[in-house]
């Protein structure tokens, strides 16, 4: 793909978090609980695979790697910082967004679905809520503080926009930075960036430490790499 004169390509690695304890029933969107064993493991195995994909494309890993603030993440990222370290021989850090954050479902959030579903039909206000609604790109739960997956992209778009724009236009490093965050907020990110249909996002999704590159071209737009999201066959 071709490139300005001195400018190295720029490429976003959506990486998602590991495994987690999870209660059942329960939407993850802004639970503060870390990873599980299994999490850990996957993290640090994370690394050899991500480092080959890069390699593979060209790519140096940037030393900066940012991470939504939920303790998911921010782990996730610095198991990967430190397991990267050897392959790409140099340090790695970590910082945290909150504009990496998942989608947050307001004071709702933590409750179970079961429980979410029952308080709001007994609001007289309102009308009960769309089948499949955790999934609809444009669906905000009525409540203070609650978001569309759309609105938590737009803001996770904006952060990698100017994350990326931050590196000088003179350097001619091919370089990924790693994104640590969510499958929710990545994907719908993905679509405000213009590097996936809208149409398709509501039957994705990501593995955990599934990794995605989009790269942005000279021309400004942002393609997609390599990488896949997978497709959602859970149900949820």
């Amino acid at each position: 793909m071709s490139k300005q004169t001195g400018r190295g390509r720029r490429i976003a690695a959506f990486v998602r978090h590991g495994d987690f304890d999870r209660p059942e029933n329960t939407a993850s969107a802004h639970s503060p609980r870390g990873l599980s064993p299994l999490g850990r493991r996957q993290a640090e195995a994370a690394a050899t695979p991500i480092a080959a994909l890069c390699r593979e494309h060209g790519l140096t890993i940037d030393g900066r790697i940012e991470a939504s603030q939920l303790l998911r993440a921010w782990e996730t990222a610095n198991l990967l910082a430190t397991a990267l370290a050897p392959l790409t021989d140099r340090t790695h850090h970590v910082t945290e967004h909150d504009e990496l954050l998942e989608r947050s479902l307001g004071s709702a959030a933590n409750l179970t679905l079961d429980e979410i579903s029952e308080l709001l039909a007994r609001d007289p206000r309102l009308d009960p809520l769309p089948e499949g609604w955790r999934r609809m790109p444009e669906f905000r739960l009525p409540l203070p503080g609650a978001e569309s997956l759309m609105q938590a992209g737009a803001r996770a778009a904006a952060r990698v926009v100017e994350s990326m724009d931050s590196i000088p236009d003179d350097d001619p490093t091919d370089v990924a930075r790693l994104f640590v965050a969510h499958s929710g907020c990545l994907r719908h990110a993905a679509v405000v960036l213009g590097a996936i249909d809208v149409r398709q996002v509501a039957g994705l999704s990501m593995d955990f430490l599934g990794c995605v590159l989009l790269e942005k071209t000279a021309s400004g737009d942002w393609v997609h790499l390599a990488g896949s999201f997978e497709k959602d066959d859970s149900g949820r």
